[in-house]
């Protein structure tokens, strides 16, 4: 049996909002007991990311370290071509990830104890974002 839906995620700040509890209710909403997850965000600013839940400080600390490998308005930024302003972003899409997988186990995401799912927002100004979801399994 395969699943999919497309759903409009609200305008979010810049930085990781946990959407978690939204995949959620999507799994169950598929009545898939076991199988595999696909999600996927429709643009190159927003990124999907497995990371911890139980520590905002490691949230925090991930946001810095990805700035400074792709910063967005330091001295960076006056050394590219004006033609080229797009190259920060454009590296942290190569660093991060539009599309995640995870299991699906008892109908539910069979992720770690202390995993959630993000949406890691890049640009300044958000608009909604689509995220589609994929579920195949039984």
């Amino acid at each position: 049996m395969v699943f999919q839906d497309t759903i409009k995620l609200a305008p979010q700040q810049k930085g990781a909002t946990d959407i978690t509890e939204i995949v959620n209710g999507l799994v169950r909403d598929a009545e898939i007991r076991n199988g595999i997850c696909q999600l996927f965000v429709h643009n190159n600013h927003s990124s999907l990311l497995i990371a911890d839940t139980a520590d905002e400080n490691t949230k925090n600390k991930t946001q810095e370290y990805l700035a400074m490998l792709a910063p967005s308005n330091d001295s960076t930024n006056r050394q590219i071509d004006a033609s080229m302003n797009a190259i920060p972003s454009r590296m942290r899409t190569a660093l991060m990830q539009t599309s995640i997988s995870f299991p699906i186990r008892n109908s539910r995401p069979a992720l770690g104890a202390w995993q959630g799912i993000y949406l890691w927002e890049q640009a300044g100004q958000p608009d909604e974002r689509n995220l589609t979801i994929t579920i195949v399994g039984e």
